[in-house]
Parts: structure tokens; C-alpha cells; sequence
């Protein structure tokens, strides 16, 4: 991954873990301009945020946290956090934090993990409008299981049903793997796993 890409991807770890930091810093003007959407509204050293990206990120925060009222104090307070966490991103990358080996394989990690899961999310969600549980199929799991269901039939229904849903997803998720396996081309070298 590059340095770029790396540090992409920081500034938006760091917005998820920065949001709940205390916000102190410079005081603005008392309102913020309203339009004129790519004008710049802060520069910070050689870094800039536009009116259009402060609005995104802090309509992100009132996603995050629902209980914020966008007043004009709240959008004081929250461009001052978006300029000390600036503040704290240039000085790191000053002192070449960024490009620290622990630091980058972290970053790694967390956008490999990130792009895996949300993956996994849009294929389970696709795999799970594909699946129909048939009343024949509730009934013959209910006798094969009954003395461990220790219920009624109708009692059982839903937990069946979500038990037979979620092996059904498994299935797919492990037929949908087996077939990129499939068409990848993959080679590994016997002499040197040996080694290990």
C-alpha cells in the first residue's frame, strides 16, 4: 500500500478515533459561512478543508452520535477538533510516524480487516435474499432435533428457521469462497512452506 493511500486512510481511522477527544483550540469566526460549497474554510499549514468536507464530516458526527444538535457552538467546536487533530497528523508526519514499519502494517491490518468485512456484509446480505426455508424443511429439522428443542413445533419455528438460515449461509459463503479459490491462479512454493 502506498504512503499516500496509507495516510488516506489514517485521517479517516483517526476521525472515528478522535470524535469523542475533548475539543479546546482556536476560535473561529461566530458563524460559518452557509454556502459557496467549495470554498476553503480553514487552512492548516499547507493543508485545507473546504466548506463541502467540513459539512460531510460533521454530518458524519451527528450520524455517530444522534443526540448533537448542529448549533452554532457545536460547528465552533467541532472545527476546532478537526484542527487540532490536523495539528497532531502534520506533527506526526514531521516526525515520520507515518511511515514507521509498526505503523504502516497496523494501517494495513485495519484496512484489510475494514475491506473484508464489509465484503463479507454485501455478500451475506446478497446470499440471504437468495435463501427460502420451507415448512417441510422446519418440520424434518424439528423431528431429527426434537428432545433438544424440548418445545412444541409452533414454539420452535423461528429458531429453526434461523438456525437452517444461518447453515444455508454458511454453505454459500463456503461455495462462493471455494469458487474464487477456484478461478484465482495460486501458486505456493512446497520447498520454501517446508521450511517453516
Amino acid at each position: 500500500m502506498s504512503t499516500s493511500k496509507i495516510k488516506n486512510h489514517f485521517f479517516c481511522c483517526c476521525m472515528a478515533l478522535f470524535f469523542t477527544l475533548p475539543l479546546f483550540g482556536c476560535s473561529p469566526d461566530d458563524s460559518l459561512p452557509q454556502s459557496g460549497k467549495n470554498e476553503i474554510l480553514v487552512t492548516i499549514n499547507n493543508s485545507t478543508i473546504t466548506l463541502a468536507e467540513f459539512n460531510e464530516l460533521i454530518k458524519f458526527e451527528a450520524y455517530v452520535d444522534p443526540e448533537l444538535d448542529l448549533t452554532a457552538e457545536s460547528k465552533h467546536r467541532f472545527l476546532n477538533y478537526l484542527i487540532r487533530k490536523e495539528l497532531m497528523i502534520q506533527e506526526a508526519s514531521r516526525l515520520k510516524l507515518d511511515q514507521k514499519e509498526e505503523f504502516v502494517r497496523t494501517i494495513e491490518k485495519y484496512w484489510e480487516s475494514t475491506l473484508i468485512r464489509n465484503l463479507l456484509h454485501r455478500k451475506t446480505e446478497a446470499f440471504r435474499k437468495e435463501i427460502l426455508i420451507t415448512d417441510d424443511e422446519i418440520e424434518t429439522y424439528y423431528k431429527d432435533n426434537k428432545t433438544e428443542l424440548d418445545r412444541p413445533l409452533e414454539t420452535a419455528k423461528d429458531k429453526i428457521r434461523d438456525i437452517l438460515e444461518s447453515k444455508k449461509l454458511e454453505e454459500k459463503l463456503a461455495h462462493w469462497h471455494l469458487g474464487l479459490r477456484k478461478s484465482a491462479s495460486i501458486t505456493i512454493n512446497n520447498k520454501t512452506f517446508q521450511k517453516q
